[in-house]
Parts: structure tokens; sequence; C-alpha cells
């Protein structure tokens, strides 16, 4: 496996001709994120490529290169609505919106028009039918066909978006960070299905956060920006500890929780309790319902009134005014990133300007790079070293994603639920 650096060239640099063949996997890593998407954006021809580089494909590649990136979901996000619409859709057959059935359609896929006249699209509705049998066990197509799109969780959503490209029948495929917000198993799924991919003659581009993401079919590996050690600031950071004054106090009470999406049922009788002081980690699957507890506890679910949930001593229920306990709790969430179109250290920013008493972290190092995630993590730290009565519950995929002091656990592949 080749290894190369990357610098953006200067005008008085050679000229850099990246040149992309099939059967070939580049993958491209290093501390710089927005310049890895940048360079993504550019092979996928959606950006001019930077002065001194240029970008070439083989003429069987022509018009077949397809981007698979965290943008799209933020197109889908802010053309859906915030996230009441994704919690309103669970309860409506229909739901608002696409479903992943529509997604995932011919006509949509290829952008064919159905009262077009005079093509019959042949060669294309063979590629679309074959990859369409292949693809559908592996992504378990089948299951989410019925959903609506906004319905569906960041790593289902991740799932819907690369199934959508691979239907296209692409010659070069550009995966940008493919398995943010990917559970371990479909992290290990994926790079498996880009294996196979590539051995099947396909090209790829995969830009990653992290090595151990880096799928074994990669013959070239391009580290963008310099890597630097740790910041100074990120040395002796003393885990939190838990608030003594108070420490007990329950802060959330989730009772006997029942959620169902049509005919499946994903919680059953769940209970959870998290007290004052407490730093939990929330872990499970992608779809196991992490994203739905924290939107029963922030309220954007409407499902919160129909079940029993107190937070700060207030139970749910008509009359109850949401804004008294929703000035008290900081969050940061890829909805948020998507919709309001922020980042995650401007989103940490506003939640800890507010000095929360409960601090949700919904996968807060998504589609941040390896420095800004260190950084993100160490401000966390810090701030609950400072303010041990704040209570926080973290989602991760990722053990290094989660910031020092979180010592308590829930994994709701053991909750009460059911399967």
């Amino acid at each position: 496996m080749a290894r190369d650096s990357f610098d953006r060239p200067s005008s008085k640099s050679r000229c850099v001709a990246w040149r992309f063949a099939c059967g070939e996997c580049w993958a491209l890593v290093g501390t710089d994120g927005a310049a890895k998407s940048r360079l993504c954006r550019v092979v996928a021809g959606e950006e001019p490529p930077p002065h001194g580089m240029s970008v070439e494909v083989g003429e069987e590649m022509e018009g077949r290169v397809r981007l698979v990136s965290f943008a799209q979901q933020r197109a889908a996000a802010q053309r859906g609505g915030f996230l009441q619409a994704r919690y309103h859709s669970l309860t409506d057959d229909a739901g608002p919106g696409d479903t992943v059935a529509d997604m995932l359609g011919f006509n949509r896929v290829f952008d064919v028009n159905p009262f077009e006249v005079g093509r019959s699209y042949r060669k294309e509705r063979r590629a679309y039918a074959a990859a369409r049998r292949r693809l559908a066990p592996l992504f378990r197509l089948d299951e989410l066909a019925d959903r609506p799109f906004l319905a569906l969780s960041n790593g289902e959503t991740r799932r819907v978006l690369l199934a959508r490209a691979l239907l296209s029948d692409p010659a070069l495929l550009v995966l940008d960070d493919p398995c943010a917000g990917l559970d371990p198993v479909r992290r290990e799924q994926l790079k498996a299905l880009l294996d196979d991919l590539v051995a099947h003659g396909m090209a790829l581009l995969v830009a990653v956060r992290h090595e151990d993401e880096i799928p074994s079919c990669a013959t070239r590996v391009v580290r963008v920006g310099r890597d630097r050690q740790a910041d100074r600031d990120t040395q002796d950071v003393r885990a939190p500890q838990a608030a003594q004054d108070g420490h007990g106090v329950p802060v959330v009470e989730l009772r006997d929780i029942r959620i169902a999406f049509g005919r499946r049922k994903l919680f059953d009788g769940f209970s959870w309790t998290v007290r004052r002081g407490e730093r939990w980690i929330l872990h499970g699957p992608n779809g196991s319902g992490k994203t739905t507890l924290l939107s029963l506890v922030t309220g954007d679910n409407p499902l919160a009134y129909a079940n029993d949930v107190t937070v700060f001593g207030i139970r749910r229920g008509p009359g109850v005014e949401l804004a008294k306990v929703r000035r008290r709790i900081g969050m940061v969430s890829p909805e948020q990133q998507a919709y309001l179109g922020l980042d995650a250290d401007e989103l940490l920013t506003a939640a800890l300007r507010k000095s929360p008493d409960l601090l949700l972290l919904d996968e807060p190092c998504l589609n941040l790079d390896a420095a800004a995630a260190r950084r993100l993590r160490v401000r966390v730290a810090r701030y609950l070293a400072a303010h041990p009565g704040c209570t926080a519950i973290c989602v991760a995929h990722r053990p290094d994603d989660i910031p020092p002091g979180f010592t308590q656990r829930l994994d709701l592949r053991d909750a009460r639920r059911a399967d």
C-alpha cells in the first residue's frame, strides 16, 4: 500500500495530476477534515480543483462518479424541517416527505422523468435490478422501505444514501467519512463491502477520520495536512467528579416506555433513571433507539407526552411549559448540525453558555477531524470538572469519541426492550 502526503499546491509548485483507474482505492487520512471534504467534492465534480491540481478519470468513468457525504444529510434535513418533523413522522403511516422506497426507486436514482418518451433505459434498468438484489439483504432495505426518510437514525440514513449511490451503477464512488455514525458491526460490514466493490472493478476514494477505518482494499493512502501531537491543553485533564451536594436526586426518569414504528416495537416497558452529577454513555447499534431516548428528554419527540417522562421533577403532559425544561438542557447533535448549519464546536459553545444542568451529547465528534474532536472532548471534560452538579449523557460509537469522566453505561442491546 503506497502512502503519500498532500499539501495544497502553490503557484510555484508543479501541477498535481490525480488519476483514477478501475479497481483502485484511494484513502484520504489526516487531521484536516475540511480539506479532505473539499478534495472529495473536487473529484466528484461538485467543485473546481484548486490551482495546480487536475483530476483525470478514464472514459468509462465519465458521468458515473457518485459522492456520498454528510452534506447530503444536511440538505435533506433542511428540506424536511427540524426535529419535530422527524418524530411526528413516526406516528404517521405516510409520514412527511419521501419514504426510503421513494428515495431508492429507479426514477429517483437515475433522475428519470416518468413521462419521458423515446428512451428505454434498458441497460440502466438491468444494472439497477442486479444491484438491488445484491444490496437489499446487505443494507436490510426491505425493513426500511416503508419508513419516512426523515424518521431514520443517523446510521440508517448513511446506509440509505450509500445504497442510493450504489444503485446508480457508479464507476467511481467517492465517500466522505462513510463510517461516521456507524456502529462497530456496520463499520466492518461497510469495509467488507468496499473490498468487494473494488474486487469487481469499481474505483473508490474514501476519506476517513481514523486509520482503522481504511478498507483493506486501499491501494494508495494520502495524508492530508500535517499531523500534530496532541494539543498541550489536552494534557492533565482530570476526570470530573460527581457532585456530592444533591447527588442522587433524579434528573431524568423514564418509566415503562413503549414506542413502536408501525409493527416494529422499539421499546416495550423500558425504564431508566439518571441522577444528578452522573455521566452516562448511551450505547447500542444503529436504530436501537439512542437518539429517540434523547428526544423524549428534550421534548422533540411527541411520544414523550404519551409516555411517563419526567425531567427535573416535571412530568411531561398537557399544560407543561417545555421552555422551562429546555432552558436547563444543553445539547450537541447531528440533527442540529444538519438543520442549523453549525458545527459541533459552535453548538457546544452555545450549549455551555447556558450553564446547563443536563448536557446531552449525541455523537458530538461526528464530522470532526482528529484535532477538532480532541479539543471538543477537552472542553467537555473541563466543563464537567468545574461543574460537578451537571449531569451528562453521551452517545458515541467509538470509545475515543467519549470525553473523560463518563463512568456509567447503558447498552440498549441489554436493556428491557423488544427485538
